[in-house]
């Protein structure tokens, strides 16, 4: 295991920590029984693990600088700049009457009781510690999640860009739902990724739910409910079953992490990153910040534009300088396609 972390750090020195510990995972699944372990081990050998790792190395060969507080022990985080937020919310079922299974159109005057967060969990990008929060058995009862929606008003109200699975349909639209009915303001402004919509737009997997595409990327899965008997007894008041829900609302943050990390590259168009770390003398990647930026001898054409293009070597992505290649004259007599 160690032998094999060192080659890795060896052929790949210009990966991010977390970045180089999800390729030596997938690599390598039979050694390594979870990202986290092959994480530790990264970490460790660069120094990254604070002051007692780095003095017991006996080859220093492997360590790059910090760009994190090791000295409070802050969790590790890429420099984005951006307060990234990945997010997934549990909601109550909506009950009512009905007099079929199949394709019955519910009038309002049959609902019994509509739908309410049940749990929430986040967390910020980079940052192990993942934040969330569950209603209590009388709160279910009451139908009330007040005390619970505050919380992840909070966070949201902080981020620059908020990470969903559908987070544009549902999460997001029912996150605010709640908020209005619970007299808050609007959150501040922020950016969204919605991974279901990129995967859809850019793959074609047999299946865009979460659990199947980590499957096929072999990334962490989902935990097992148990089907709906877990919503139904959430819904009776039950606290055992309250916190098994937070507990595989929690798992869904921290695989849907993964989920980003893998198709980050690949996200058109991915909120500029680079515009919360701005730098006079380096050029960013637009997708992740990494000022690792390797041109690609191969120009990208617009019907009015030529740019340089280039390959981010952290997260894969490709973009293109914000300037033209072309001159003044060379532009001055180009010929417009028409319309």
């Amino acid at each position: 295991m160690r032998q094999i972390v060192l080659d890795y750090l060896k052929l790949y020195p210009e990966l991010k920590d977390y970045t180089l510990a999800a390729k030596i995972y997938k690599e390598n699944p039979k050694v390594f029984i979870d990202l986290e372990r092959a994480r530790h081990y990264v970490r460790y050998y660069r120094g990254h693990n604070g002051e007692k790792s780095r003095k017991g190395l006996r080859n220093k060969e492997t360590m790059k600088p910090l760009n994190y507080d090791t000295k409070n022990q802050q969790p590790f985080r890429e420099q984005t700049g951006a307060n990234v937020l990945i997010l997934d919310i549990e909601t109550a079922p909506i009950r009512a009457y009905v007099w079929g299974i199949w394709q019955q159109n519910v009038a309002l005057n049959q609902i019994q009781s509509d739908w309410f967060c049940l749990t929430w969990a986040a967390k910020w990008l980079f940052e192990d510690k993942v934040y969330s929060a569950k209603l209590q058995p009388k709160e279910v009862l009451e139908q009330n999640d007040s005390r619970i929606i505050k919380g992840i008003w909070e966070l949201v109200n902080k981020a620059d860009i908020v990470i969903a699975h559908n987070g544009e349909k549902f999460d997001i639209p029912k996150l605010n739902t709640r908020f209005i009915i619970n007299n808050l303001e609007p959150p501040l402004p922020y950016l969204t990724i919605d991974t279901l919509k990129h995967i859809r737009r850019k793959f074609g997997f047999t299946s865009n739910k979460l659990d199947y595409v980590n499957k096929i990327l072999n990334l962490h899965r989902k935990s097992d409910t148990g089907g709906f008997e877990l919503w139904e007894r959430c819904m009776q008041g039950d606290k055992k079953a309250l916190a098994e829900m937070e507990g595989y609302n929690i798992n869904d943050v921290r695989i849907l992490e993964e989920t980003y990390l893998a198709i980050r590259g690949w996200i058109t168009p991915h909120p500029n990153i680079g515009l919360h770390i701005l730098d006079e003398k380096q050029s960013r990647c637009p997708n992740c910040g990494s000022d690792e930026l390797q041109e690609q001898g191969k120009k990208y054409y617009t019907s009015a534009n030529v740019y340089e293009m280039y390959r981010c070597k952290n997260c894969g992505a490709t973009n293109r300088k914000r300037l033209s290649s072309l001159t003044i004259k060379e532009r001055r007599h180009l010929i417009m396609p028409s319309r």
